[in-house]
């Protein structure tokens, strides 16, 4: 029983390099997005829908990209963010399932494009994409989501 309470003091010791998260809290926030989101996987992408009708989107883990051995060179941003505002969230950029939101290009010289994958209005692109470009391919399904989409009325 000592050894468990060892183990995960020294769990929630550890913490990512990056953002100084705790590994316990990071659990926390999988287990959260297990909770509250239905979870649609396509052959390369993924779409997490929320209840409120939210989408965050972005590539899985058999993405070409993520099992490549080569590094991200370079991440381009095809979609221009703008600026969202108020309590509806109201300016967003609208986009289709196949509007392509990014370019991703790889040390080896392959191109992928990455679609957003869900019809609606842009709320917000991951911004830390362009600080970190390895977290779409390390952490493709938490820190590496593209975009978040809200969806449209029917």
């Amino acid at each position: 029983m000592q050894q468990i309470e060892e183990q995960q003091q020294q769990q929630g010791q550890e913490q990512d390099e990056d953002l100084m998260i705790p590994l316990n809290v990071q659990a926390r926030l999988s287990e959260y997005t297990d909770r509250y989101f239905v979870k649609s996987y396509s052959e390369h992408q993924y779409v997490f829908q929320h209840s409120n009708r939210l989408y965050l989107c972005g590539i899985n883990k058999n993405h070409p990209i993520v099992k490549s051995d080569s590094d991200i060179k370079e991440i381009e941003f095809t979609q221009k963010e703008q600026l969202v505002k108020g309590k509806k969230k109201k300016g967003g950029l609208k986009v289709k399932s196949n509007t392509v939101m990014l370019k991703v290009h790889l040390e080896n010289g392959e191109v992928y494009e990455v679609q957003a994958g869900q019809d609606g209005y842009i709320i917000e692109m991951n911004e830390n994409l362009q600080k970190n470009k390895q977290y779409l391919k390390q952490y493709p399904e938490t820190k590496g989501f593209v975009c978040i989409i809200q969806g449209c009325r029917k």
